[in-house]
């Protein structure tokens, strides 16, 4: 009965199509699994070297896992660091964990 309320109130958005875009590439999951695993903000020199791609194209992809809400980063000084936003995330998951 409970899963029904809840199905109920599930409405698909405009976020949500947008976060699950910004995961529908192999370098961008790559980037948002490492970060995931990490549990803590990551400089973007070491999800590169994680990930293996250049600099141009790395940054191309965080800023889409930013624009999507999957991500945030913070600057310090010369560098950049980036972490995942758990209550995005959260929200995809009790999203997916709903229709299921």
């Amino acid at each position: 009965m409970k899963q029904k309320a809840i199905l109920r109130k599930l409405e698909a958005s405009p976020i949500h199509a947008e976060a699950f875009k910004a995961l529908a590439h192999v370098t961008r999951l790559r980037v948002f699994f490492f970060l995931v695993r990490a549990g803590r903000e990551a400089p973007a020199g070491e999800i590169q070297k994680a990930v293996e791609v250049s600099g141009p194209t790395l940054s191309h992809h965080l800023e889409l896992l930013r624009r999507a809400g999957l991500v945030q980063s913070r600057k310090h000084e010369r560098y950049v660091f980036y972490s995942v936003r758990r209550d995005t995330t959260t929200a995809l998951v009790r999203v997916l964990t709903a229709c299921c």
